[in-house]
């Protein structure tokens, strides 16, 4: 697999520059879930959350990162192995907002010379985008609306998370996302009864657009990204979301958590630039690796952040952040400015796979000025 084209494609279409620089990640996980299936009944994970792969980037080679002083500011008792998010902060996301450890954390992490980086992913907005994809590249007539795309997906996400359970059942009825060509206008035509049931989900201009482009399928000669897969397999693995990293900073040094399975994965197929195998990652013990047991805390926030704002209503987030007091307003603004510091020190350090009503309502929560989707 060689990965200059997809690469130099990423560059050119999202203005990413400053990819070629050295840097040193550390990546840890949260919120893997390994496959996402319909299953008989829903979906295999019930409440799958927001996945996050990431933690904390610096310039240059690896070196080492003490944390001794970190530690003993936070009381973390000497017999604990290794830093942890649980040690840190418990609970769902606004409670771990409460956490004084969790504000020693991101201020220590504000006044070091390391910078937050992260690539999150919402698995049902994922598990949705190729409705759009497979329409608008069936059907010449739309090219038109490419440049609007993601408020396309976003919109069917809204209409079709607002009744879950019934989007579910449409998908197991037809094996989504393996259709069979017979089966391509009746799936639309249950499409087209889901999102009317909710058409006053979304703006009325909006829901004709994509009305029309959900019609647009019935005539389709073929939809071919949700056509001949697995049935039934929305997210067969998040493998690919690993590489993705590696191939963006191919000059980088990337250290991940052990996990076997991922490592696995990515031994089977092997990577390459300029013809030559990409070796720039290494798997290794978080126990030993300071930079990763910062990671693991990092994106533990960052997970329950975004698996907060894809389950709440923009109007709640709106109204809790206008209420955050103490600790928590603190929390939430040394989260901003972390957030604020990456985005500026390289804007490919973030980079989300979710709604534009996600990313808006993380904007909301944050008082942040300039849209934080990046890619």
């Amino acid at each position: 697999m060689d990965i200059d084209e997809a690469r130099n494609i990423a560059m050119r279409m999202s203005g990413l520059s400053g990819l070629d620089k050295v840097y040193t990640f550390y990546h840890d996980e949260t919120n893997n879930i390994k496959k996402l299936r319909v299953v008989e009944g829903g979906l295999n994970v019930a409440d799958p959350k927001v996945f996050v792969l990431g933690g904390v980037v610096h310039a240059g080679t690896p070196r080492l990162i003490d944390l001794s002083a970190l530690r003993s500011e936070m009381k973390i008792q000497k017999s604990a192995p290794e830093l942890k998010f649980d040690l840190v902060a418990k609970g769902d996301f606004l409670t771990a907002l409460s956490s004084p450890k969790l504000t020693t954390f991101l201020r220590w992490l504000s006044e070091s010379d390391l910078i937050l980086q992260y690539f999150d992913l919402d698995p049902l907005f994922w598990s949705i985008v190729d409705i759009i994809d497979s329409v608008i590249s069936a059907r010449p007539d739309l090219s038109h609306l490419l440049p609007y795309h993601m408020r396309l997906k976003s919109d069917l996400h809204a209409l079709l998370r607002a009744d879950l359970a019934a989007t579910v059942r449409l998908f197991r009825t037809f094996g989504y996302p393996g259709l069979e060509p017979s089966e391509r206008a009746p799936f639309i035509t249950g499409l087209l009864d889901l999102i009317e049931k909710q058409e006053n989900a979304i703006g009325h201009v909006n829901y004709m657009v994509l009305k029309g482009v959900i019609q647009a399928g019935r005539t389709a000669s073929s939809l071919d990204f949700i056509e001949g897969n697995s049935r039934h397999l929305l997210i067969e693995a998040f493998t690919g979301f690993y590489r993705g990293r590696l191939a963006l900073f191919t000059n980088s040094h990337h250290v991940f958590d052990e996990e076997s399975t991922i490592q696995a994965d990515l031994q089977s197929t092997s990577m390459t630039s300029g013809g030559a195998p990409l070796s720039n990652h290494r798997f290794a013990d978080s126990k030993t690796e300071p930079g990763i047991q910062l990671s693991d805390v990092a994106v533990g926030i960052l997970g329950k952040f975004h698996s907060y704002l894809a389950a709440t209503p923009a109007d709640v987030v709106g109204q809790v952040r206008d209420a955050l007091t103490g600790i928590r307003l603190e929390n939430a603004l040394l989260l901003r400015d972390l957030i604020d510091s990456s985005d500026g020190a390289n804007t490919a350090f973030l980079h989300h796979i979710a709604s534009i009503d996600d990313i808006d309502k993380a904007n909301l929560f944050l008082r942040y000025s300039k849209r934080i989707l990046t890619f």
